[in-house]
């Protein structure tokens, strides 16, 4: 009963805090959760740059054991107390570090799944830190990634009067996008299984206009994501690929 009891208010606890995410926020943690399910369940997870561990607690809820690496110790911090607030203590780790020394951290191809959600924003250093990666991945582990994309960064510059930056963002060849991205994770011997736009056409909707609706426009983001014309200028693009 207890046990009971205690899967309730998790699953409470997480459901209230996902109502409060954007509607692009909940179409990315759908998105992940069906992928990681497909896998299997109690799977071994790395969150790589997992900041305050909010993806984190969501899939620890879903019975996964999560560690998250970054090198920030007050992020850190905030993951395991939100971990605390929710019963998850026993599901998610915290360990400082980042992509240069996790290879050191975690045992190699000892993990299921690894999330890097927006930290790699450079076509430069990027292969190397996919290399990292597939060192502590077992033989068919997922790798999800989300970067922010050039092209809607230029946009967005452009619109806020910043014509400069826009500019400057607009001649940076070495920032990411699925254009570039696709094809590094290609050449690291990965599998890329899927690529869907985040935020296609929900960033853009105004907030006065979701009052009511956010469930009505979370099926139009979600049916958006997967047309590839959409996806090339998404404000984000998330990719999951296996490692072979």
């Amino acid at each position: 009963m207890a046990s009971n009891v205690r899967g309730s208010v998790i699953r409470g606890s997480v459901a209230s805090r996902n109502a409060r995410r954007s509607v692009s926020q909940r179409h990315l943690i759908h998105l992940l959760t069906e992928q990681i399910t497909a896998l299997g369940e109690d799977l071994v997870i790395v969150d790589l740059g997992g900041g305050t561990g909010g993806v984190a607690s969501t899939l620890a809820a879903a019975g996964h054991q999560v560690t998250v690496v970054d090198p920030s110790p007050d992020a850190l911090a905030n993951t395991q107390r939100r971990a605390a607030e929710i019963g998850l203590s026993d599901r998610v780790r915290a360990i400082q570090g980042d992509s240069d020394n996790l290879a050191n951290l975690i045992e190699p191809d000892s993990v299921d799944v690894v999330l890097c959600h927006q930290v790699l924003q450079t076509v430069t250093g990027t292969s190397h830190v996919l290399e990292v990666i597939s060192q502590v991945l077992s033989p068919g582990g997922m790798l999800s990634l989300l970067i922010q994309q050039r092209y809607p960064r230029v946009l967005k510059a452009a619109m806020a009067g910043d014509f400069a930056g826009a500019t400057d963002l607009l001649e940076n060849t070495d920032l990411l996008d699925g254009a570039n991205l696709v094809p590094l994770v290609k050449e690291a011997g990965f599998l890329v299984a899927a690529t869907h736009g985040i935020g296609v056409l929900a960033d853009w909707v105004p907030q006065a206009e979701l009052e009511g609706r956010s469930d009505e426009l979370l099926a139009l983001e979600s049916r958006a994501s997967e047309y590839s014309e959409y996806a090339a200028v998404a404000p984000r693009l998330h990719l999951c690929a296996h490692w072979k």
